[in-house]
């Protein structure tokens, strides 16, 4: 098992089994270049899990709804656009590395072997929002799916699935890779 900690999250994840896009020289030859990437991917019972991690948690005091929230006849909030670069360009990534281009190919080395071939996709963002900010997840999941409907249908994931951080080290998919990390100890 590798271990990571992210975003206040710990991750156990399979070796052979895993990736992260920026730790793949492949993509550090292209991140400069306007090219974003979804935080982990791991195989997991046939399908390739592929997630993003994201705490709002330390800008609780100047995040409101309109911050990710996208609102008709006004600019996309840069978070929500993130989130949709993101997953976009890790699709585009995959596709890359499944079709073969010259690019493609390299990244292909770097996956694991169970990686390789096509495979179903899941993919998922998880948050964690502040309290007040937690009745916007609905919204939030439905509008990312609206944005990315077409994107995604074309590697055949219907959905996306956004959950929070609680939905996340809850379900069983994640049992054993994803635990909440424990804060601190703080001195008395």
């Amino acid at each position: 098992m590798t271990v990571y900690t992210e975003s206040g999250l710990r991750f156990d994840l399979p070796d052979d089994q895993h990736f992260r896009f920026a730790d793949m020289a492949p993509y550090k030859s292209l991140s400069g270049r306007n090219l974003k990437e979804m935080d982990f991917a791991w195989v997991s019972n046939g399908s390739l899990i592929v997630l993003e991690v994201r705490s709002y948690e330390q800008v609780t005091s100047t995040l409101t709804g309109a911050d990710l929230m996208p609102v008709k006849g006004q600019p996309m909030p840069h978070r929500f656009q993130a989130l949709i670069d993101k997953v976009t360009d890790s699709l585009l990534m995959l596709l890359a590395a499944w079709a073969g281009s010259a690019w493609g190919q390299q990244l292909k080395a770097s996956l694991p072997a169970a990686a390789q071939g096509i495979m179903p996709l899941k993919v998922v963002i998880a948050v964690e929002l502040p309290a007040s900010l937690k009745v916007h997840l609905q919204a939030l999941r439905d509008g990312l799916n609206a944005r990315l409907q077409g994107r995604a249908g074309t590697v055949d994931v219907r959905r996306v699935a956004l959950i929070d951080y609680a939905r996340l080290t809850s379900d069983p998919t994640f049992k054993g890779k994803v635990t909440a990390q424990l804060p601190a100890p703080t001195a008395r």
